[in-house]
């Protein structure tokens, strides 16, 4: 994936719905020196002077703080504290596993857990004369109760008793089970309960043979959706999995969306414990996003939260009608890493500066209080840019 930005017009056009994005969809991407862009202008804003003004009241020490508010063409910043340093994003980088597992599987993946047989169903005896095969993909949300109900659909499609092995292939986990081997040893236990009993050894192999039955999820860009709303650990260490890992979200930053090597460092796909990424990493990473969800006809509020109006994290935040629907973005928390660590990025809607990107991140100090001086901060520069738009960020999601 080539770095290109579009004009600045056409950017932010292409945020304004679903209709302007297809109707723009022939215009080239054009290379950033193309536009002509140097160093981004660096404009003096009333919200940044007050924010740093809170921050000297409450003590708290500016080494240990990010931020970068920047425009969507990149050619003005608004805000900028240690943008090049990097921090604590805790769940922020779950926007990372998410343009990743997009960008490998297409937002309209489906994941398939499926049962097939390489045998001959006995239908008087109810037997399966030969191995019944799991075939997994990774599913991030399958349930107990999912897997319950395909061990029920064996049953109901005529076998109780099978002569072979279990076999299995694919990464498989659900609910508690966080690896394969406990989850498979959970799934052969729920097949006993259902009533199937087989004869042979729990092994791994290769899938062949005819489906029995098969678990559909639903889409990947809804799965991301409520992963990044509600800030779903499992779902995103299991997405990270199936796309190999905290390191190959490194790569993938690294790589495909132009963040230095030095100023990423990721152990988990979902932000836990200890990650590193500047400020300015991240907010190219959401202008590589949304121009990808733009060439692919999709909003970034079609994965991620829009404040005050989604449920989950941000579902209280930017509530009053002065404010809501202008903030799509993820939040993180994480208490007890790095002193307390409180997190926000994303995309602000204005009225006079159009789409926005900003990350801010608060390290060594209270979550609770960082996230009211986040508030507080983007409010303020809502305001200084005209406030929000006629129409708010849900009502331009592509599925409307």
């Amino acid at each position: 994936m080539k770095k290109y930005l579009l004009s600045t017009t056409t950017l932010i056009l292409l945020l304004l719905g679903p209709i302007q994005a297809q109707e723009l969809a022939h215009i080239d991407r054009l290379p950033v020196a193309a536009l002509g862009f140097g160093l981004p202008e660096r404009l003096s804003s009333v919200s940044e002077t007050a924010y740093l003004g809170k921050l000297a009241r409450r003590g708290i020490k500016l080494e240990t703080q990010g931020l970068l508010i920047e425009s969507l063409d990149a050619s003005t910043v608004y805000a900028d504290i240690n943008s090049n340093v990097g921090l604590n994003p805790a769940s922020v980088i779950k926007i990372a596993t998410s343009f990743a597992a997009l960008t490998k599987l297409g937002p309209e993946y489906h994941f398939e857990t499926s049962l097939l047989t390489d045998g001959v169903i006995d239908k008087k005896t109810r037997t399966l004369r030969g191995d019944l095969i799991l075939q997994a993909t990774g599913d991030p949300v399958i349930t107990t109760l999912d897997v319950t109900r395909l061990a029920r659909q064996v049953v109901r499609s005529g076998v109780t008793r099978v002569t072979g092995n279990l076999i299995t292939s694919g990464p498989f986990t659900y609910g508690s089970n966080y690896d394969t081997a406990r989850a498979v040893r959970g799934f052969a236990d729920i097949l006993r309960r259902s009533g199937v009993r087989i004869s042979g050894r729990t092994q791994p192999g290769t899938v062949r043979g005819t489906p029995l039955v098969t678990h559909v999820s639903s889409s990947l860009r809804d799965i991301l959706f409520y992963q990044n709303a509600h800030s779903s650990n499992p779902i995103a260490e299991r997405v990270g999995r199936v796309l190999g890992g905290p390191k190959a979200v490194e790569q993938f930053l690294v790589r495909e969306v132009g963040i230095p090597e030095g100023e990423v460092y990721l152990s988990h796909t979902s932000g836990l414990d200890y990650n590193r990424i500047t400020p300015r990493g991240t907010v190219l990473l959401l202008r590589e996003l949304t121009f990808w969800l733009n060439l692919n006809n999709l909003q970034p509020q079609d994965i991620m939260p829009v404040a005050g109006i989604d449920a989950g994290t941000l579902r209280g935040r930017f509530a009053s009608l002065e404010y809501r629907g202008a903030v799509v973005a993820k939040t993180g928390s994480l208490p007890g890493t790095d002193g307390g660590v409180s997190t926000l990025a994303g995309i602000v809607y204005t009225r006079e500066r159009g789409p926005v990107l900003f990350a801010i991140f608060n390290t060594r100090g209270s979550v609770s209080a960082y996230r009211k001086l986040q508030d507080s901060l983007l409010k303020d520069f809502i305001s200084e840019c005209g406030g929000i738009p006629e129409v708010n960020a849900s009502l331009r999601r592509s599925n409307n």
